[in-house]
């Protein structure tokens, strides 16, 4: 049972045992001059009559009356008189009630037992009388069920049971009674006595009934609602050191408002798992901070916040950079070869690891083509062995080109270089280099050799083509060479011995080249020799 609260209990008792008394005292005195009466003690001269013999008149005072508290009692008078009004004492009455469960008599005597309405009958022979007693306990205290005060957290709801009881302690049941809060910005409280806490705070509720208010201390707690992060996500620093700035978390309660002195745990997780980093208490805008040491393992960490009785929690995430004393690099398929603009057939591929051959995960790998192409990463960061991936399609020069690898920022480890051989790609174009356009004599060779070159879409040169050289007059040392390692071949062409002067042509072609190369020379009669002055001489 708890504390009883209201009016105090001992005055309300007081009270009605003094009317209780009063009224028994009243009764008496009834008994007593009815009794004085009939003996004529009173200075009358009527008879005193023993007995029933002669009774012709019963009756009751009080006629109805009425007890305030289980366990009251109130007094009965019974008179019996005869025809001529006189009393009769010693006459023997019969008591009994209509419902003992309610009241009980005895010799005149009523004893409440419960709320109700009983009649007390009073029988003498014949005669008959009645009263009627009422039993309605009044309200002396109210007790809280619980305890003296009552906690509800904010947006929460909690029911208050109170009970009364009357002057003798006897708990009354059925009574309602008005519910009011003191400060409804605090708490509310409904008609059957359920609080519910809306902000922070003390005040008080009242329970009010026949004049009797009693007074229920009600304390709302804020309640942990949310984290948020402040500042320090998201950076970075080489594994195992501090952060540049603290991570900072702030903790409110369900109606936004800042929670200080709650108690914040942070614990670390990292590759080589978790860790309790600290607890640190909220200040008055309900924000904990706290430094930030990295673990050994490269990758990506967090640090966690969480309080007791919030689900939720505030997580930043930090980049621990590999450390090049701690670091190993081992490039994978290194060194392929395909055409221009291709993808080579395998990925390129390093492995990262520590000193110890730990395989180094989570660590991030970004590539970069150095003579043009694009690479996609099969993933961005190394996978559980230590590896990361990706597909490389060379540029257009063709050479030995270049792919970086950088791990994690690339401040701290040095990037990794991969290699590939860009092969050219088909024929796409012929053109003269040089020879065209020639002025030569007929039955020599051309001064100059006609040089054609061969080149892929891209203007690479295209080694080991044949070209098919056709002249309309005349002979080549070659009619289908074919191209040196920078596409162009060089054609010796000797004119025909005709005489007379003529255009002279030379077609090139390719397979797969549709337009043909046409070049074109000029030829002139061979000078005559001069004649034989030496022959001339001899005959004069």
């Amino acid at each position: 049972m708890g504390r009883t609260v209201g009016p105090r209990p001992n005055r309300v008792h007081h009270v009605f045992s003094l009317g209780a008394k009063i009224a028994t005292a009243l009764a008496a005195s009834a008994t007593v001059l009815g009794y004085v009466h009939s003996v004529g003690l009173d200075g009358s001269t009527t008879r005193r009559t023993m007995g029933t013999f002669g009774a012709t008149w019963l009756g009751l005072a009080p006629g109805v009356d009425t007890a305030w508290a289980i366990g009251d009692t109130l007094h009965l008078a019974a008179t019996v008189t005869d025809k001529h009004g006189t009393a009769l004492v010693g006459a023997t009455i019969r008591w009994s009630s209509s419902d003992s469960t309610v009241a009980t008599v005895g010799d005149g005597l009523v004893v409440a037992r419960s709320t109700g309405v009983a009649t007390v009958v009073a029988s003498v022979g014949e005669l008959v009388a009645r009263a009627r007693v009422v039993v309605t306990p009044r309200i002396a205290a109210v007790h809280l069920a619980n305890d003296s005060s009552v906690v509800v957290a904010e947006n929460a709801t909690r029911a208050i049971s109170v009970w009364t009881t009357d002057s003798r302690g006897y708990v009354i049941k059925g009574r309602a009674g008005i519910w009011r809060s003191l400060d409804t910005t605090v708490v509310t409280v409904d008609s059957g006595g359920r609080i519910a806490g809306v902000s922070a705070g003390h005040t008080a509720v009242t329970w009010g009934a026949e004049g009797v208010v009693a007074q229920v201390p009600v304390a709302v707690v804020p309640v942990p609602g949310a984290f948020t992060v402040v500042a320090g996500d998201g950076q970075d620093a080489a594994a195992g050191t501090v952060l540049a700035s603290p991570v900072i978390v702030r903790l409110t309660s369900q109606r936004g408002r800042p929670l200080a002195g709650e108690l914040v745990r942070f614990r670390r997780i990292d590759a080589g798992g978790a860790a309790e980093v600290g607890a640190i208490v909220t200040d008055g805008d309900g924000r904990a901070r706290t430094p930030w040491r990295l673990g050994d393992f490269p990758g990506r960490q967090r640090l966690v916040a969480s309080i007791e009785g919030l689900d939720s929690t505030a997580a930043v995430t930090a980049e621990a950079e590999p450390v090049a004393a701690n670091t190993r690099i081992t490039a994978g398929h290194d060194d392929q070869s395909a055409p221009i603009a291709t993808r080579l057939a395998e990925r390129v591929a390093v492995h990262l690891s520590d000193t110890s051959g730990r395989p180094l995960a989570d660590v991030p790998v970004t590539w970069a083509p150095m003579d043009g192409g694009n690479v996609s990463p099969v993933i961005t960061r190394t996978d559980s062995l230590g590896d990361g991936s990706a597909l490389w399609v060379l540029g257009p020069a063709a050479r030995r080109q270049r792919l970086r690898a950088t791990v994690g920022n690339g401040r701290l480890v040095r990037p990794t270089f991969l290699h590939a051989l860009a092969l050219p790609g088909p024929a796409a174009t012929m053109s003269a280099v040089s020879g065209t356009g020639q002025h030569g004599v007929a039955g020599r060779e051309l001064a100059k050799p006609v040089v054609l070159r061969v080149t892929d879409a891209a203007g690479n040169a295209v080694p080991n083509v044949r070209i098919t050289l056709r002249p309309s007059a005349g002979v080549l040392a070659d009619s289908a060479p074919a191209t040196d390692s920078l596409g162009a071949v060089r054609a010796r062409w000797t004119l025909p011995g005709e005489t007379r002067a003529a255009a002279l042509h030379l077609s090139a072609r390719v397979d797969g080249i549709v337009q043909p190369v046409d070049v074109v020379a000029s030829m002139v009669a061979a000078p005559l020799p001069p004649p034989n002055t030496h022959r001339h001489h001899h005959a004069t």
